[in-house]
């Protein structure tokens, strides 16, 4: 297994290496197996891609690395709002999928034991218990902005903590 340092190098059998691929040049389709895969220049493919954000946390999506089936770029591709709608529709699918990201609405209690903290959240999707083991897990971001990974890599945000009810202002403001 390759770590997230080493999957952002490129694949040595990648003839793209060091390139930002503009979008003109890249189609993406789902394989019979619903795979995402990818062709250049309406050659060269890659089959069973997986797409990367570069700057995940930041939300910005200018820049989008596609991996290889040995966890390795194989492909950097510039605006990708510029690809045809179809491999636009595909990648933002995509993207969802890979960066589901439930929004904190309430926070209803935050427990500490053992050097763990349990909140109970309202989100977006419904009523979640999110368990932090390390404050480094919450990432503090311009603009109130707050994202979090539990202990099963879920990540969980908060829009704006100025937004929050009094009551969830307080409680997370005993953990930031």
């Amino acid at each position: 297994m390759t770590t997230p340092a080493e999957q952002m190098l490129p694949d040595e059998d990648s003839p793209y290496r060091g390139e930002v691929i503009p979008p003109e040049r890249v189609s993406l389709w789902r394989d019979k197996f619903r795979r995402l895969c990818l062709r250049v220049d309406g050659e060269r493919e890659f089959l069973d891609v997986r797409a990367a954000a570069v700057f995940p946390i930041s939300g910005r999506t200018d820049l989008i690395s596609f991996l290889g089936e040995r966890g390795r770029e194989v492909l950097l591709l510039g605006d990708p709002q510029r690809l045809d709608p179809e491999s636009r529709a595909l990648l933002s699918e995509e993207l969802a999928r890979v960066y589901f990201t439930p929004r904190i609405t309430r926070i209803y209690r935050i427990e500490e034991a053992f050097g763990s903290s349990r909140w109970e959240v309202e989100t977006d999707r419904g009523f979640a218990v999110v368990e932090i083991t390390d404050r480094e897990q919450i990432r503090l971001l311009p603009g109130g902005r707050i994202v979090m990974q539990d202990v099963d890599g879920n990540r969980y945000e908060i829009q704006d903590a100025g937004e929050l009810d009094p009551t969830s202002q307080v409680l997370l403001d005993s953990e930031t």
